[in-house]
């Protein structure tokens, strides 16, 4: 077993931005400062698009 800690992800977003993953962030206060919004790891999955929904210009 190895003794380095597991990253803690924490995902901040912006309106008009993407999602930002910071790992081991103890206090998202900095963040905030900049508006910022914290959401979950749930909220953010569930916005991305679905894999089939996907598709490859020129494929």
């Amino acid at each position: 077993m190895s003794d380095e800690a597991t990253p803690n992800p924490r995902y901040v977003t912006k309106e008009g931005e993407g999602v930002q993953v910071v790992y081991n962030l103890r206090d998202a206060t900095p963040y905030a400062d900049l508006g910022y919004e914290e959401v979950n790891e749930a909220a953010y999955l569930a916005s991305l698009p679905a894999s089939d929904a996907l598709t490859v210009e020129g494929a």
